[in-house]
C-alpha cells in the first residue's frame, strides 16, 4: 500500500463532493472574469448617455451595474460554497490519511521501531499529512482557478478587444511558466531537506522530554541546549536555501507583468486616441491583464504547496510501504481459542535480525495448562527474549514453539495475543487516570473488575490514598507514581483480563519483600488455572513456581526442575541462589 493508493481509494468513495466543489470553483471564477467586461460596458454606456443622439440612457447604465452586482453576489456565494466543500473534503482526507497511517503503524512489527526514530514518525503523522491536505486543497484548487481564469480571460480579451494586444500580453507567459517549472526541482530538493530537519528537531525534543530526569541528573542541560541549537540552525539554513529559490519567483512574475502593463498602456492609449479602441474596452482590457497577473503571481505559492505535498507523500510512503515482519501469512483462521493453554518449546535457538550471535540456544521445556514456570539467569541470558518470542514480537524458528497443540506461527496474532496478558520489565503507563490504565480502554471490564485486580496486585490501598482515587492522572509514562506503584498498576492491568497465559517479566523488582509476598499469595488464588511464566531474580518467586528454568549467560539451558530439586542437584542454581542471598543481605545493611 502507498500513500497515493490510500488517497485514491478515499476519492473513489467521496468523489462527488470534491467534484462539485471543483465545478463551483470554475463557476465562481467565471463570475469574477465577467466583471471587467461589464465594467468596460458600463463606462462606455456612461459616455454614450452623455450624447442624446445615441439613445442610451442612465437606465441602461443602471441595468449593467445591477448585473455586475448580481455577478459579484453569485461569485461570493459560489466561492463560499466551494471553500466549504473543498476545505471540508481535504480535512476529511487528512483525517482518513492520519487514521490509516496510525492503523498501519499499529500493525508494524518491533523491528520497524528499532530502525526508525519515534520523533520522525510523529512528524510524518502530523506535519506531512497536513502538507498533503493543503496539496489537495489550495494547491489543486489554485491550479483549477489559474487555468479557468486564464482561459476565460484570454477568451474575453480576444473576442472583445484586440487579438494583437492579447498576443502581446501573453507572449511572456510561456517563458515565465518554463522558468517556474525549472525551479520546481530545486524547490522539491530543498523541501525534502526542510522536512528531514523538522523530523530531527521533533526526535530531539521527544527524546529529551522522555529522558529529562537523566539529563538533569547528569547536569547536561547546557550540552543538550547546544545540540538542539545546532539542529535548529540546520533547519534555519535549509529554510533559507528554500526561500532563496522561492523569493526569485514573485519578483520575476511582477517584472513580467509590469512590462506587459507598460506596453499595453502605451499601445492601448494610442488605440483609444485614434478611436480603434473605446475607453471602456481599454479599462476592461487593463483589468483583464490584472486578472491574468494575480493567479500567475500565485503560481509560486501553488508550486510551494505541491512540492511540499509531493515530498510529504514520499515520506509517508516510507511508512505505508513497510510491511510487518510478523504477520498471519501462515495462520490457521479456524484457531480462535487457546484454552486449555499448554506450551511446548523444542530446541529453540534465536538471534535478532542483522546480528550474528544467538541470544537463545537449544531451549526445550513443556508447561502444562495452569502451570507456573519461573525463568531465571544472569542479565543478558535471553529471559526477556523468550517472553517476546512467546508473544511473537519476533518470529521464532518454525516448529520450535507450540501453544495449545498449534505451532505458534499458525495461530492468528489476535487469537494469540488476545489470550496473553503481559507485564513488561520496563513499566509503561499512559498519561490518563489509574482506572483507565487498568481497564486499558476495554469496555469488557467494569470498575469493579479493575478494583478486584488492583487488590490482587496490592495497589488498591495506595490508590485510595490519592485525593482522586482511581481517577488520579498518573502523568506521562506514570511519572507521578513510584516505581513499585507503577509496577503494581501494570500487574493489575494484566490481572483484570484473567488471561489464559500470564507473562511477568521481572515485574516485582521495585516492590519490597512484604508486598512481594502479598502479591504472590494473591496470584495463587486470583490466577488459579492460569498458565504463568515469571521472569525473576527473586527466590520467593521461584519457590511458588511448579518448575524453574535456569539459563546460562550465553543463552543456553543450565537446568530445569522444581526449586527444591535444583537447590539440591544443580551447581549453577546453587551459585545463583548464593549470589541472590548475598545481594539481599548487603541490601539490608
Amino acid at each position: 500500500m502507498r500513500c497515493k493508493t490510500v488517497i485514491i481509494n478515499y476519492f473513489k468513495k467521496h468523489w462527488f463532493r470534491y467534484a462539485l466543489g471543483v465545478a463551483l470553483v470554475i463557476v465562481a471564477t467565471m463570475f469574477n472574469t465577467v466583471l471587467p467586461r461589464l465594467l468596460g460596458e458600463a463606462i462606455d454606456l456612461v459616455k454614450a448617455a452623455s450624447d442624446p443622439t445615441t439613445g442610451t440612457t442612465l437606465a441602461d447604465v443602471r441595468n449593467t451595474c445591477l448585473i455586475m452586482v448580481g455577478c459579484a453576489i453569485c461569485a461570493f456565494i459560489t466561492r463560499n460554497a466551494w471553500r466549504y466543500l473543498i476545505m471540508g473534503f481535504t480535512r476529511s482526507i487528512e483525517l482518513h490519511l492520519r487514521h490509516s497511517l496510525f492503523t498501519h503503524l499499529q500493525d508494524l512489527s518491533s523491528e520497524f521501531y528499532v530502525k526508525n526514530n519515534t520523533g520522525d514518525i510523529i512528524t510524518r503523522a502530523i506535519v506531512d499529512t497536513q502538507a498533503i491536505r493543503m496539496m489537495f486543497g489550495m494547491g489543486l484548487i489554485g491550479i483549477v482557478d489559474v487555468l479557468t481564469t486564464n482561459v476565460v480571460t484570454l477568451g474575453y480579451m480576444i473576442s472583445t478587444t484586440s487579438v494583437k494586444l492579447t498576443l502581446i500580453a501573453v507572449i511572456p507567459l510561456p517563458f515565465l511558466l518554463y522558468a517556474l517549472v525549472k525551479l520546481r526541482t530545486a524547490m522539491r530538493k530543498r523541501f525534502m531537506i526542510v522536512q528531514h530537519s523538522v523530523s530531527d528537531i521533533a526526535a530531539k525534543v521527544q527524546e529529551n522530554l522522555t529522558g529529562v530526569r537523566v539529563i538533569k541528573a547528569f547536569a547536561q542541560e547546557e550540552s543538550e541546549n547546544k545540540q538542539f541549537e545546532n539542529l535548529s540552525r540546520k533547519k534555519w539554513k535549509a529554510e533559507m536555501d528554500m526561500i532563496r529559490v522561492w523569493s526569485f519567483i514573485n519578483p520575476l512574475s511582477n517584472f513580467v507583468f509590469g512590462a506587459i502593463f507598460a506596453v499595453f498602456l502605451y499601445l492601448g492609449g494610442r488605440m483609444v486616441i485614434d478611436g480603434s479602441l473605446s475607453l471602456g474596452e481599454f479599462v476592461a482590457f487593463n483589468t483583464y491583464i490584472a486578472l491574468l497577473m494575480e493567479p500567475i503571481a500565485r503560481i509560486s505559492r501553488i508550486i510551494q504547496i505541491w512540492q511540499r505535498g509531493s515530498v510529504s507523500m514520499q515520506r509517508l510512503d516510507m511508512i505505508f510501504t513497510a510491511t510487518p515482519a510478523i504477520n498471519d501469512k501462515n495462520a490457521d483462521k479456524s484457531v480462535t481459542s487457546l484454552d486449555p493453554m499448554a506450551i511446548e518449546v523444542s530446541d529453540l535457538s534465536f538471534r535478532y535480525p542483522g546480528t550474528d550471535k544467538d541470544v537463545l540456544k537449544n531451549i526445550s521445556f513443556t508447561l502444562e495448562n495452569g502451570g507456573t514456570l519461573a525463568v531465571m539467569g544472569a542479565t543478558g541470558s535471553g529471559k526477556s527474549t523468550l517472553v517476546s518470542l512467546l508473544m511473537r514480537m519476533w518470529d521464532p524458528p518454525a516448529d520450535s514453539i507450540t501453544v495449545s497443540g498449534h505451532p505458534i506461527e499458525e495461530i492468528p496474532l489476535r487469537t494469540l495475543r488476545g489470550s496473553i496478558a503481559y507485564v513488561p520489565q520496563e513499566t509503561f503507563l499512559f498519561s490518563d487516570s489509574i482506572m483507565r490504565n487498568i481497564i486499558f480502554y476495554d469496555e469488557r471490564f467494569s470498575e469493579d473488575d479493575a478494583m478486584e485486580a488492583a487488590r490482587a496486585a496490592a495497589i488498591h490501598d495506595n490508590i485510595m490514598e490519592f485525593p482522586d482515587g482511581y481517577g488520579t492522572t498518573v502523568g506521562e509514562r506514570g511519572m507521578t507514581l513510584s516505581g513499585g506503584q507503577k509496577q503494581r498498576v501494570s500487574i493489575a492491568r494484566a490481572l483484570v483480563r484473567k488471561p489464559e497465559l500470564l507473562l511477568l517479566d521481572d515485574c516485582l523488582s521495585a516492590v519490597d519483600a512484604e508486598t512481594e509476598r502479598t502479591i504472590l499469595d494473591n496470584l495463587r488464588t486470583y490466577l488459579k488455572g492460569c498458565t504463568t511464566i515469571i521472569v525473576t531474580h527473586r527466590i520467593a518467586v521461584a519457590g511458588i513456581a511448579d518448575r524453574v528454568l535456569l539459563l546460562n549467560e550465553d543463552g543456553s539451558m543450565a537446568a530445569i526442575g522444581t526449586h527444591e530439586e535444583l537447590s539440591q542437584t544443580s551447581e549453577e542454581y546453587q551459585n545463583l541462589l548464593a549470589i541472590i542471598e548475598a545481594s539481599n543481605a548487603e541490601a539490608k545493611k
